[in-house]
């Protein structure tokens, strides 16, 4: 997932959705009669970075700054930054370009590119980068589509040779999802071409396939966070355009019932504070459904969930278990919308993308705020410190055994599961096991009796005898009192005390520095001070935790 800059947030509807931005894309769909695609008006923002970019050679972004050009966009920028070079030869720059019609300056950018990089080595990574590649793709075919001319046919055909490619297919990944469907509208932007029936068929194979392996058959993205559940919404849509433009209706069989249920799952997953789980590779968003969208039931639950309870209609169950994903959700009502309890637990492992060492992390925001919380994203390059804290157990409220082996390779559906519980005294109740530490099985069992009174039951089931700590992150602005196997979390207006069974010390950490880090990333390549609680050492087979949301005294 690249970064997004600023002018990344109104694209067209065939940009890919990977990143989870929202996208306005009313009015935006496929023509089923023709090739043509209807395109929304150019907005201020549109014309002002194309204006930038055409006079002042600036282009501007959200997370470089001003990049100027110099009058050589394909050359300018941190060439030495993997997110700016997948940035850059996605054509993203070109976006605003094509959303005002500017097609002299669009073309002379894309022939200038063409003569510098087309016949660039395939291994080189860049320019030939997988999904780079099939995103390019996508705004040749946008221009052909607005702007019908001869000249894009051959470049676009090269795209497309590559895409078909197996070696080259990056299968079951988004990447690969995106690389079917810019096959598909390929397909359409360039009829004529004598590869444009092959490129639409094995396109709308591979995206067959890549639907049924990014989500579970309850409707939930595959690749271990919200987040990217919600970018692929997008993505989803459209391939749903795609494939009614194409005239692929047995693959749109079912089609709609599994769309349907990631809509679902998007309205559970977002928090009372509107904005979707920051669990795992996570970063700020609101929740977004096309309104195209509007004849599917879930689409009524995400708009109750993104207008907290103003339009739309509310779920009727006030716990939900995705077994075969992963997560577990509670929310105290629906309805009044203010102020009510959200508890999220995932343990589930299905991918290697964006895998985190997460399986039995809990957040918990209620009472208008946050309580535990997760680190998120901060950024994709994997030799960051940061980057590397971000993924690892220390950043999230799971069980921490230093120096354990962790398993990021070999997900399954036996790896780490999930199910729900029956119990008298806790009416919602879960339990999730893990085998995330190599040689230890994990079990976690989260047991809610209501809004204010919650309890987490670990069991370390191991043949070695390691000392085990106990995280759970809080946001920087809780005060914290530590008591003998106690603390007392203070927030606004209540405070949430957490009691252990067992005799553990317990100490409190703030930022990055230090053996218990704690920081969190809302926003790409933005870090913000937390805290941990920690409780341990110990080499206790069982230990509980009790959570209780308390007045503030």
């Amino acid at each position: 997932m690249g970064e997004i800059m600023a002018w990344e947030k109104k694209l067209s509807s065939s940009k890919a959705m990977h990143s989870g931005k929202e996208n306005n894309t009313e009015g935006q769909m496929l023509s089923n009669n023709s090739a043509g695609e209807l395109f929304s008006c150019p907005s201020d923002l549109d014309r002002a970075l194309a204006e930038k970019l055409k006079m002042e050679g600036v282009i501007q972004t959200k997370f470089y700054g001003d990049i100027l050009t110099h009058g050589d966009l394909w050359g300018c920028g941190p060439l030495d930054n993997r997110t700016w070079c997948w940035t850059l030869h996605a054509f993203l720059p070109l976006d605003p370009l094509i959303a005002v019609g500017d097609w002299d300056a669009v073309l002379s950018h894309i022939n200038a590119w063409s003569s510098r990089f087309a016949d660039a080595p395939i291994e080189a990574d860049f320019p030939w980068h997988d999904h780079a590649t099939a995103l390019r793709l996508d705004r040749l075919s946008r221009v052909a589509l607005q702007m019908p001319t001869g000249q894009l046919t051959s470049l676009a055909a090269r795209h497309a040779a590559l895409l078909l490619e197996e070696s080259f297919y990056s299968r079951h990944t988004n990447h690969g999802f995106d690389q079917a469907l810019s096959l598909m509208l390929a397909s359409l932007a360039f009829p004529h071409h004598p590869e444009s029936g092959r490129w639409q068929q094995i396109g709308v194979v591979r995206l067959e396939d890549e639907i049924r392996f990014a989500f579970t058959d309850e409707g939930v993205h595959v690749e271990n966070s919200p987040a990217y559940h919600m970018g692929m919404i997008g993505n989803l849509n459209r391939a749903r355009r795609l494939l009614q433009a194409v005239g692929a209706h047995a693959v749109l069989i079912g089609f709609d019932k599994l769309f349907d249920q990631a809509l679902r799952f998007l309205a559970w997953v977002t928090r009372p504070d509107r904005f979707v789980s920051y669990l795992g590779d996570s970063v700020s968003y609101r929740p977004n459904a096309p309104a195209e969208l509007a004849d599917l039931p879930g689409f009524a639950q995400v708009r109750y969930a993104a207008t907290a309870g103003q339009e739309g209609s509310a779920p009727s169950e006030s716990f939900v278990v995705y077994q075969k994903s992963g997560y577990a959700i509670y929310r105290s009502r629906w309805s009044p919308w203010d102020r009510h309890t959200h508890i999220m637990m995932k343990c589930g492992f299905l991918s290697r993308y964006h895998r985190q060492d997460d399986d039995l992390n809990v957040l918990v925001h209620a009472h208008g705020e946050d309580w535990l919380i997760d680190s998120g994203l901060y950024n994709h390059h994997h030799d960051d410190p940061v980057r590397v804290y971000m993924r690892s157990a220390r950043a999230h409220n799971v069980p921490f055994l230093p120096g354990a082996k962790v398993n990021r390779s070999t997900p399954g559906a036996d790896f780490a599961t999930l199910e729900r519980l029956s119990l008298d005294d806790f009416p919602y109740a879960v339990q999730g096991v893990t085998k995330m530490y190599s040689g230890r099985r994990l079990v976690r069992q989260l047991l809610i009796r209501d809004e204010n009174n919650f309890r987490l039951v670990d069991k370390i089931l191991s043949s070695q005898d390691n000392p085990c700590y106990w995280l759970f992150h809080v946001p920087s602005d809780k005060k914290i009192s530590i008591g003998p196997n106690t603390c007392r979390v203070v927030g606004k207006q209540v405070s949430l005390v957490i009691r252990s069974s067992e005799r553990l010390s317990c100490e409190v950490h703030r930022g990055f520095a230090g053996r218990f880090p704690s920081v969190t990333s809302v926003t790409i390549n933005q870090l913000e001070d937390s805290q941990v609680i920690v409780f341990g050492p110990a080499t206790v087979e069982k230990v509980a935790f009790s959570f209780q949301f308390q007045p503030r005294e």
